[in-house]
């Protein structure tokens, strides 16, 4: 679940439209979208957002409208390792489950619900979707669904004990799997709220590219500039934060940086992205990425290691920055940067694989 579809939940909500959402509950092996992705299907039969594509979606779409016909949520369980016996001509080599809700806005706790939820991924914040699902049948007359915020909050229909859930909170949760299951029940766990921050040093023209192809694979984004007719509402739209500053020098002291947050230097002059570099390599920073030609490169970090930074320090940058796919235009440099940073939130297996 993202920003973009809890805002347009929201949105069908206020206009009293019923809709079935679908959520990959759970995966096994090579799937088309990781567990958490979701979608939400219409009366009309028009989606909106995506849980792969392809013959499978085709089938979690039919299987929303007829959500919206009975109005009762069921699990869909998915094999895409035997396309025959599936029925779905897909050769992808994963399965999994789909969970298909009926959302009625006459519910006020379902409301309320989805409204705490888009505040929570709004600020940044991070928290656990928690449903209550059907076992052997496979349908429920209504499903349980509530949020539970990082501070121990819970908000919705309460999927089990309020203890569990606020211990669940203290624990700091359980990313995208199955929590519990029995022959007549399931209860299923999807970490909400914040994958990464962005802060985006340069407000140009691969800034402008970058920011929404950021923001739609689920990092926030913060944008940081000295000029205001660069970095404004109307240029970057999907930002989650906009930063004018006098000057660059001293810009990350008004951040708290931690392991979670990506640096991205694309600013437009070369002392400007060596500043921001000393003071990123000072922090936390999961990610450090630089832009620039391997001249450029090998000259920034020549001074920084002048300047008393140590060799391991400068083995933190990521630089030129993005995946080595010859891109060159703002857009294919862009795509550069975006995948970089997938894979480095994806973990160390993920570029274990790609190197293999």
């Amino acid at each position: 679940m993202n920003l973009e579809t809890a805002r347009n939940m929201l949105a069908l909500l206020d206009a009293g439209e019923r809709f079935a959402l679908v959520t990959i509950a759970d995966t096994h092996g090579s799937s088309p979208r990781h567990a958490g992705a979701s979608m939400i299907v219409r009366l009309d039969g028009s989606i909106i957002g995506t849980v792969g594509g392809g013959p499978m979606e085709a089938s979690a779409i039919e299987q929303g409208l007829r959500t919206l016909e009975t109005r009762r949520g069921h699990l869909m369980d998915y094999d895409l390792t035997n396309a025959d016996s599936a029925g779905l001509g897909m050769i992808c080599g994963g399965s999994g489950v789909l969970l298909i809700e009926h959302v009625d806005p006459v519910q006020a706790k379902t409301r309320e619900l989805y409204e705490r939820l888009f505040d929570l991924l709004d600020a940044g914040r991070t928290g656990w979707l928690v449903t209550f699902a059907p076992g052997e049948d496979r349908q429920v007359e209504t499903m349980r669904t509530c949020l539970v915020d990082a501070d121990g909050t819970v908000v919705g229909d309460p999927a089990c004990p309020i203890e569990a859930l606020q211990d669940l909170a203290r624990r700091g949760g359980t990313s995208d799997r199955l929590l519990a299951g029995s022959s007549s029940s399931q209860t299923f766990i999807e970490r909400v709220g914040a994958r990464g921050t962005v802060y985006v040093f340069g407000a140009g023209h691969c800034g402008e590219r970058l920011v929404p192809v950021l923001s739609m694979v689920g990092f926030s984004t913060v944008v940081v500039d000295d000029r205001a007719e660069f970095a404004n509402r109307q240029r970057f739209p999907d930002a989650d934060s906009i930063w004018v500053l006098d000057s660059f020098e001293g810009s990350l002291d008004r951040f708290l940086i931690d392991r979670q947050s990506f640096i991205v230097i694309i600013t437009r002059g070369h002392l400007y992205d060596r500043s921001v570099l000393a003071q990123a390599l000072r922090t936390d920073a999961g990610y450090i990425g630089m832009i620039g030609s391997k001249k450029k490169v090998a000259d920034t970090l020549g001074s920084l290691a002048e300047m008393g930074f140590s060799p391991e320090d400068l083995a933190r940058v990521h630089a030129p920055i993005g995946l080595p796919i010859g891109a060159e235009t703002p857009e294919e440099i862009a795509v550069s940067i975006a995948a970089q940073l997938i894979e480095v939130r994806s973990g160390p297996r993920t570029r274990a694989r790609r190197r293999s």
